[in-house]
C-alpha cells in the first residue's frame, strides 16, 4: 500500500490511494503538461484570496488538505513562489508539520 503524503487529520482511503507519495511525485505533477499548470493557478487563485482563512473558503477537512498539498508542492518546486503565496494567504504561512516530517530526509 502506498504511503501517501497527508494531514493525518484529513487523510483517509482515499487520500491514501489517490494521494501523492512524496517529492518525486510531486515534481512529476508539476512537470505534467495539464495538471502542473492548473496546480499553479490554483495555488495563484488562493493567493489573490487576502482577508480569508483556507477554513472560511474550504471549510474542514479540505483546509487540512489544502496546507499538506501546498507545504508538499513548496517543498517540490522551491523556484515557484505561488505555494509559499497561498500559504501566506489563507494559512498565515503555517506549512503542514507532518508532510514536512514525511518528506525530510531521515539522518
Amino acid at each position: 500500500m502506498r504511503r501517501a503524503i497527508s494531514s493525518s487529520t484529513a487523510s483517509g482511503a482515499t487520500a491514501q490511494f489517490y494521494g501523492l507519495s512524496g517529492l518525486d511525485e510531486a515534481r512529476a505533477y508539476l512537470a505534467h503538461p495539464v495538471l502542473g499548470p492548473r496546480l499553479a493557478e490554483m495555488a495563484q487563485s488562493c493567493a489573490a484570496l487576502q482577508g480569508l482563512t483556507a477554513r472560511e473558503v474550504f471549510g474542514a477537512p479540505d483546509d487540512l488538505k489544502l496546507r499538506s498539498c501546498l507545504t508538499l508542492f513548496e517543498a517540490a518546486a522551491p523556484d515557484q513562489p505561488v505555494f509559499a503565496a497561498a500559504l501566506e494567504a489563507l494559512c498565515d504561512g503555517e506549512r503542514d508539520a507532518r508532510t514536512l516530517a514525511r518528506i525530510r530526509p531521515r539522518s
